[in-house]
């Protein structure tokens, strides 16, 4: 991919000297560089998960046969209420605590 490409500008390169080219260049680098520092564009060659996806990759397996058959845990019924308590709705509750007020 070009720089003109990325960027949508073209860049304006000096002709080729003659002097520069009886010189041997070095390798070019492994980033791409526009001007003189500020701005570089790296590509990773490795990269990172996201936050969900990391912990979903390296979230714990269960290996033993117990825990993979395992269902989820029972618990016992709770107990009646006591005498004193009493079960109410949500409208009643409500009509009880907020009497509405008719001007």
């Amino acid at each position: 991919m070009s720089v003109s490409a990325i960027f949508g500008t073209r860049l304006a390169l000096p002709p080729p000297s003659a002097a520069a080219a009886t010189k041997a260049f070095p390798p070019p680098p492994s980033r791409l560089s526009v001007g003189s520092g500020g701005l570089a564009i790296e590509c990773s060659s490795r990269p990172q998960k996201k936050a969900t996806k990391h912990h979903m990759k390296s979230r714990p397996r269960k290996s033993r046969p117990s825990d993979i058959r395992r269902g989820p845990a029972v618990y016992p019924p709770l107990p009646p209420l006591p005498s004193e308590w009493t079960l109410v709705s949500d409208d009643s509750a409500v009509a009880a605590c907020c009497p509405v007020r008719v001007k």
